[in-house]
């Protein structure tokens, strides 16, 4: 028997949402990604004992309760349409490495990655069709 017409609109409107869900969630983790990628590799992240780089936190809605390099992976696994995935690291120095310092120019490791949001979200959505 044929689907009626309110159940093909749910079952587009389900599918519609579960995409977006994956677009969002893997547009995250790739500007995680981004940020994360170290000099040596063609990224902006200054590596040199690891310890900026270990110390991203992320967090879902508020919490702070992830840590480590990728707990990024955890907050972005856990989020849902309408939530805010935020991250930062908490290396003493992690804000003159980003913004620069005392004549030293920055290297906007978070800043570039979020500035390619768009980008990144119109690679996915391309991916998913």
């Amino acid at each position: 028997m044929p689907q009626t017409f309110t159940a093909q609109l749910e079952a587009f409107s389900d599918k519609a949402k579960s995409n977006i869900k994956r677009v969002v969630r893997q547009s995250a983790q790739d500007v995680f990604e981004i940020a994360q990628t170290p000099v040596a590799k063609g990224g902006s992240m200054p590596v040199k004992t690891g310890f900026l780089r270990n110390s991203l936190i992320a967090g879902l809605n508020g919490s702070t309760s992830l840590t480590g390099l990728n707990s990024y992976v955890l907050a972005i696994g856990r989020m849902e349409l309408g939530d805010v995935v935020f991250g930062g690291w908490t290396a003493e120095y992690a804000a003159a490495q980003e913004y620069g310092s005392q004549g030293r120019v920055g290297r906007f490791f978070m800043r570039g990655a979020a500035q390619q949001w768009q980008a990144i979200v119109a690679k996915n959505a391309r991916a998913i069709q």
